[in-house]
């Protein structure tokens, strides 16, 4: 009886679960079980399976998407864009069977935490999919060594100095995945030194930027996965915000372009780039010395305004910023649209609604072609690495995969190796390579801090230009300069670039300090 009576009560919950979600149009229905729900506290777990119509449906992931948003004063989310790519990156390079890649143990941790600092992997697999370097088998953990020899397996490993590990989670977080028999169904397994449901409900907590919001504020509706049954006119997208809802950040602003206040510890690096299609954005980066005592684990306000040359504001900021740690100095970066022009910046780092530092500068942006043959600026660097997770186009200071960290501060020590580094648009082509033919003469001047005039030059030579992936026409060129021989000092680093398809010659230019380590 006891038995009959548990399996009449089992169909009768399946027969009111399916009853609930029938009413859900099928794109609701996919949105609550795709990846969506990996990023749902067990709050928004227990209201959505109350959900039973779409118009409800549809006001919970907008509220949904509305608490993530890190902008909400501007037309765009640019938490669910990101959420958006790697959910792509995830379908196309962790598929297993009839899976989708996102909906895979390695799509999981993909989604919440990006691409890993490194994998190392043990045993005979099949080619990875994952666009991470590999690394020898002398730098694999003792827990992979014990695994079964039959069994494939990647350890992923996130350093939390190159990617975004929410805070409150150790330095480094390692994720292994078994393949017990080889056939491409990779398992997390939760027995190693990561506490894994840990790491995940941090990375859930940090995507709330308002978990207090009840009500979906206006002009903050996101784009449902509800099917459009007629065609309908869009409205065109809201102008950006251009007022602080902060008015301490506003009086800060203001005090610092009257002159009555003044700050030494940021520093900021700005450029003007184009993508194939003709998308025109200006990455900028705050930059933010060890000396000036700031933390990675802060929850910070990025703010600023940008004004044109009568003073009208062209754009204001305000939004939740985490600082990334580069070397032993840290740094928030993010592209910013802004036609090409005349401005003068002003942005800062506040917490709990209190400026703590700002800059201000003036940002001269050249009008690019997308067409036309070009460099980018000069980038000066010590610090590049692989991406932790896919990029987009517009991201800032990101090219085919690689992150260049400007040195915004412009300071050396002999302990660094400088990296320079442009973009070069649409160079000419060879008739039988398709590819490009650079070539550069490198000088340095500049005087000692002894008082000695110093110069030096490369002769001309081939200069190898990397293709960026996705970006036809765009190409990379970066070398490193080792500085332990160098004298400290003030110099200027000239590079004369000349393409020899095209016939042009271009010159690029950035002064930069060697201050020797104590």
């Amino acid at each position: 009886m006891r038995t009959l009576t548990r399996v009449v009560l089992v169909l009768a919950i399946a027969a009111f679960a399916a009853t609930a979600s029938a009413a859900l149009s099928q794109n609701f229905v996919e949105w609550g079980k795709g990846p969506a729900q990996w990023l749902m506290t067990k709050e928004e777990q227990g209201q959505w399976k109350k959900i039973n119509d779409d118009a409800a449906a549809q006001a919970f992931a907008d509220l949904f998407w509305a608490r993530r948003d890190p902008s909400p004063g501007t037309p765009a989310n640019e938490f669910k864009d990101d959420f958006d790519a790697r959910v792509a990156a995830a379908d196309k390079q962790f598929p297993q069977g009839r899976s989708k890649g996102s909906m895979t143990d390695r799509g999981h941790v993909f989604i919440l935490l990006g691409r890993p600092t490194r994998i190392d992997r043990t045993n005979p697999e099949p080619k990875s999919t994952i666009l991470t370097p590999d690394t020898n088998s002398a730098g694999t953990d003792k827990a992979v060594e014990s695994l079964q020899s039959y069994s494939p397996k990647q350890l992923w490993t996130y350093d939390a100095s190159k990617t975004r590990l929410p805070a409150g989670t150790p330095p480094i977080a390692e994720f292994a995945f078994v393949d017990q028999y080889g056939s491409n169904e990779w398992k997390l397994e939760r027995t190693g030194k990561t506490d894994v449901a840990d790491v995940f409900n941090k990375a859930i907590a940090a995507s709330l930027v308002q978990p207090g919001l009840t009500e979906l504020p206006k002009a903050a509706a996101v784009a449902a996965p509800a099917p459009v049954a007629v065609a309908a006119a869009v409205a065109a997208p809201a102008a950006p915000a251009l007022a602080f809802r902060n008015e301490a950040l506003r009086a800060a602003v203001d005090d610092l372009k009257a002159g009555k206040s003044s700050y030494k510890d940021l520093f900021l690096s700005y450029g003007e780039f184009i993508t194939p299609q003709g998308d025109y954005f200006v990455p900028v980066q705050l930059y933010v010395p060890k000396v000036a005592g700031f933390s990675a684990t802060q929850d910070l306000t990025f703010f600023g305004m940008v004004e044109d040359e009568s003073g009208k504001p062209a754009a204001v900021f305000e939004e939740p910023a985490k600082l990334m740690a580069t070397k032993n100095d840290y740094f928030f970066d993010k592209s910013i649209t802004l036609p090409p022009g005349k401005y003068k910046g002003t942005f800062g780092l506040a917490e709990n609604g209190k400026p703590l530092s700002m800059v201000r500068q003036d940002l001269d942006l050249a009008a690019l072609d997308k067409d036309a043959p070009a460099v980018s600026r000069l980038i000066l660097s010590n610090n590049v690495y692989t991406l932790a997770e896919a990029q987009r186009p517009t991201d800032p200071f990101a090219f085919g995969g690689m992150k260049v960290v400007p040195k915004s501060d412009h300071l050396f020590t002999n302990a660094d190796e400088l990296w320079y580094f442009f973009e070069v648009r649409n160079p000419g082509l060879d008739a039988t390579s398709k590819q490009p033919k650079l070539q550069s003469r490198v000088s340095l001047t500049g005087t000692s801090s002894e008082g000695k005039k110093i110069r030096m030059e490369l002769p001309m030579s081939d200069v190898e230009a990397l293709e960026l992936k996705g970006m036809p026409g765009h190409f990379a060129v970066g070398t490193s300069i080792p500085l332990e021989t160098f004298k400290s000092g003030d110099y200027t680093l000239t590079v004369k670039v000349v393409d020899t398809i095209s016939s042009k010659t271009f010159e690029l230019k950035e002064a930069f300090k060697i201050r020797s380590e104590k």
